[in-house]
């Protein structure tokens, strides 16, 4: 039995994140925390349980929720950096507590590791609106590298050029 516990880990940590993320669908969010829980202590380097729990953390409005998404999400981009998911969610939860420039941070890394015009302009903003115009200025030429015609990206580089 321990054998096959050790053999099926992947398999039960995967069915676990599917009742999750159904209980997510049915609006149940401590379930589905719980579940995601579950799957992250079968499987603690599975990085989409810690994507699936640090996202639906970010989506409380409690600063120790807010507070674990950051934490969560930490732990598993130390062992996947380039994980995309994991570095909006983390900029998620900074934003709800406060941590403009720190979210900025985390998009602008989101963006230049997937060449994504969306976390670039989203950088950009916080970036500007955390009183880093060097960064604000930088991220929006990012995005407008990524996509010319990215209309908030074109926004933000105009409100940069304003100032």
């Amino acid at each position: 039995m321990l054998l096959a516990g050790v053999l099926f880990r992947g398999q039960v940590s995967d069915a676990l994140i599917t009742r999750g993320d159904d209980q997510l669908r049915f609006g149940d969010r401590g379930s589905a925390i719980r579940y995601y829980e579950r799957s992250l202590r079968i499987a603690p380097r599975n990085t989409t349980a810690a994507d699936r729990l640090a996202f639906t953390l970010a989506m409380q409005r409690e600063p120790r929720a807010l507070e674990r998404a950051i934490e969560i999400s930490t732990r598993a981009l130390t062992g996947e950096p380039a994980n995309l998911a994991l570095l909006a969610d983390r900029a998620f939860a900074e934003i709800r507590l406060g941590q403009t420039l720190q979210a900025a941070r985390d998009f602008a890394s989101a963006a230049a590791l997937g060449h994504d015009a969306r976390y670039a302009s989203f950088a950009a903003r916080l970036a500007r609106k955390g009183g880093n115009r060097e960064l604000a200025i930088r991220e929006a030429g990012e995005a407008l590298r990524d996509d010319p015609a990215f209309a908030p990206a074109l926004l933000e580089a105009r409100r940069g050029e304003r100032r």
